[in-house]
């Protein structure tokens, strides 16, 4: 993704706040029904801003491309863009509420940025990613 990286959100959140919802929901007297757990919404572009001190010598997106060009070329160099994926969920803002999660079990995220920049070294250590 060096020339640029897609219009693309998630919902992303350390996989420890994950396991602490759960506990805290197994042990909770507030706990009722389901929880979305996740931290902040995150473009692909916000994630390589969180790597980009740490990972410097690596080939991250410094800018975000437009739908219509990952619509049209996608497919091209990567199969598993199709354009119906690229119609469906690029350039579309990922939203959800977490406040439950807050509310009825107290759970106080953990900023991004520390496991963000653990996931991609855990990448770069499996041979996933190359400078």
């Amino acid at each position: 993704m060096k020339p640029g990286a897609p219009p693309y959100e998630v919902g992303m959140v350390d996989v420890r706040d994950v396991a602490e919802a759960h506990v805290r929901a197994a042990v909770s007297p507030k706990a009722n029904g389901r929880y979305i757990v996740f931290n902040a919404a995150c473009s692909i572009l916000g994630l390589a801003e969180y790597l980009r001190d740490r990972f410097a010598d690596h080939p991250l997106p410094k800018r975000e491309l437009p739908k219509w060009v990952v619509w049209l070329l996608g497919p091209i160099f990567d199969k598993t863009i199709t354009r119906l994926f690229a119609s469906r969920n690029l350039g579309i803002p990922w939203r959800a509420d977490n406040s439950r999660v807050v509310k009825e079990l107290g759970l106080n995220y953990r900023a991004l940025k520390g496991p963000a920049e653990e996931m991609f070294q855990q990448v770069i250590d499996v041979g996933l990613v190359s400078k």
